[in-house]
C-alpha cells in the first residue's frame, strides 16, 4: 500500500504532537470508516478491520492498567 503525501503528513503531526499510539489507531480507523469519497468501500472494510485487530488487544491493555492504577 503506497502512502500519499497527505498521509505523510498526517502521521507526522500525530507523531509530533506525542498522541497515544491507541488514539492514534481509534481516531484512524474512525478516518477511514467515515471516509465515503476516497476509499471504496471493499478496501475500506478491510483496512477497518485489520485496524480493529490490533487495536482491540491495545484497548484491553488500557483498560486493565486503568483498573490497576484505582
Amino acid at each position: 500500500m503506497d502512502i500519499t503525501p497527505q498521509e505523510k503528513s498526517m502521521i507526522k503531526a500525530f507523531r509530533e504532537t506525542g498522541l497515544p499510539p491507541l488514539f492514534v489507531l481509534i481516531r484512524v480507523r474512525n478516518d477511514i470508516a467515515n471516509d465515503i469519497e476516497n476509499v471504496e468501500e471493499s478496501q475500506r472494510d478491510v483496512i477497518v478491520k485489520t485496524l480493529e485487530k490490533y487495536i482491540g488487544p491495545l484497548w484491553e491493555d488500557h483498560q486493565e492498567a486503568k483498573t490497576n492504577l484505582t
